[in-house]
């Protein structure tokens, strides 16, 4: 019976039509709103900032070799030492040894190692280095709209 529909699957037609079935509405769940966020956000990537346009907007990116990258950083810019604690809307950055720390509510989000964080009047410049590409991503506090 297989090798017959087989030789003959050229001449075999199957038809499949679409069939209408209806589902009732699903009940909303009135605990789904308080349950979403029983636990903190954690998140490690040296784009971190750009994710969060509530705090900060990026307004400049550049990468390259370190050599590179460093002469695209404007002058004007101060390095921030370990324990610098800057805050942008509600969002706050914490500079430290080797990494960059950004806290928002109960979330915790993470520049990975090794990170660099620049200041300069409102503004901030976060140089990232992953091996031999640096990357260089310029900040500005974000405008709130009225």
């Amino acid at each position: 019976m297989i090798v017959a529909g087989y030789a003959n699957r050229d001449r075999i037609k199957l038809k499949i039509a679409s069939v209408y079935v209806p589902v009732p509405p699903k009940a909303a769940q009135a605990d789904l709103a308080t349950r979403r966020r029983e636990h903190a956000l954690g998140l490690a990537a040296p784009w971190v900032l750009s994710a969060l346009p509530e705090c900060l907007r990026q307004t400049f990116e550049g990468a390259g070799s370190r050599a590179y990258v460093s002469s695209l950083l404007p002058s004007g810019y101060a390095i921030q030492p370990a324990g610098t604690q800057l805050q942008f809307g509600d969002c706050s950055i914490v500079a430290r040894e080797k990494d960059v720390l950004v806290r928002r509510g109960q979330d915790r989000f993470y520049v990975p190692a090794p990170a660099q964080l620049f200041k300069k009047g409102s503004s901030i410049a976060l140089m990232h280095e992953a091996g031999a590409r640096v990357t260089l991503r310029i900040y500005e506090p974000a405008t709130s709209k009225l």
